[in-house]
């Protein structure tokens, strides 16, 4: 199989086209790979109590993980590097081989929507299991289930 670097139109390709149509295209900027897939039975009622309640809470989470980000990231008051905590979390995501730094803000974020990184004096070393929904772990530490979301190709 050939590898296909995509050019940089089709690399800022993501989301539904047309109007009509259920296919999307994600484009993963890290690696620079463009995946395509269709949702084949789209549910078109009104949100359960339960979705709502999921919204809320990814809208709260997301909100802490926003302001977090705004108060570490490279700035004048932070430095060139961003604060002690930012260049942290930076260390833990290429230990984990993580695509943004987002990842690592909501890995170590509690409950309580406080984000509490590991201690910095420790080595950051990989993690096992990253806390993703993907697959069930196995007594024998070997994770089970394929970890696609979606019947997507790889384009």
């Amino acid at each position: 199989m050939a590898k296909i670097i995509p050019i940089d139109v089709i690399k800022g390709i993501s989301g539904k086209y047309g109007s009509g149509s259920n296919d999307y295209f994600v484009t993963n900027s890290s690696s620079n790979k463009v995946h395509l897939a269709k949702l084949v039975n789209p549910y078109t009622g009104p949100a359960s109590e339960k979705q709502v309640a999921q919204q809320k809470k990814f809208a709260a989470r997301q909100a802490v993980a926003t302001a977090w980000l705004n108060a570490n990231k490279p700035s004048e008051q932070n430095g060139a590097k961003g604060t002690k905590e930012y260049q942290l979390a930076q260390r833990i995501k290429r230990a984990n081989a993580l695509s943004c730094v987002t990842q690592v803000v909501y890995k170590y974020m509690d409950g309580d929507n406080v984000v509490k990184l590991p201690n910095p004096e420790k080595n950051v070393t990989p993690v096992i299991n990253n806390g993703g929904d993907s697959g069930n772990t196995g007594g024998n530490g070997a994770s089970q289930g394929s970890g696609d979301n979606g019947g997507g190709s790889e384009v």
